[in-house]
């Protein structure tokens, strides 16, 4: 990539000093962007896990974060994968796994940016009177309204959010 750069760097230098100014129009350097190769379709903020409940969505506890929709494709379904931790010991805060995997239906247009709310009601057994740290969190599947799928198996946009 430093090459690359260095070279289209050297192309244009070496047009300037030996081109007039007449000819300047007609050299055209694309410099390419310095991004990674494959970009995940949206991009989220870091979980929050909260109590307590909000109306229509959850009694005692769920997960929000945010979502923007960078596709071009309106997203009928999001899955995320998350691991939930005692804030305390660190350990899970429930008898069995701490991991989880979610689906939310949920209709985000191309370029919304949306709330996603997500009820932990289901899979606890108790009320947690605090909050459970949340790591290892990521959208591992989303659906769309046309049928097609995209998926992170394996996390690896996942975003780290336990200290």
């Amino acid at each position: 990539m430093k090459l690359k750069l260095f070279f289209n760097i050297t192309l244009v230098l070496f047009a300037l000093k030996f081109g007039s100014c007449a000819d300047l129009g007609s050299i055209i350097v694309d410099i390419p962007p310095e991004t990674p190769a494959e970009i995940p379709p949206f991009v989220i903020t870091k979980p929050i896990f909260e109590l307590n409940g909000r109306p229509f969505n959850f009694n005692y506890s769920g997960v929000v974060f945010n979502f923007f929709n960078t596709g071009e494709e309106i997203v009928d379904a999001i899955t995320v994968s998350f691991r939930l931790f005692d804030q305390r010991t660190q350990n899970s805060p429930l008898i069995g796994t701490n991991k989880f995997e979610i689906t939310k239906r949920e209709l985000v247009l191309p370029e919304e940016n949306k709330e996603i709310i997500i009820s932990l009601d289901h899979f606890i057994y108790i009320a947690p009177t605090e909050a459970y740290l949340i790591d290892f969190f990521y959208v591992s599947r989303i659906n769309y309204v046309d049928g097609h799928v995209w998926e992170d198996k394996y996390g690896k946009y996942r975003v780290r959010a336990a200290k």
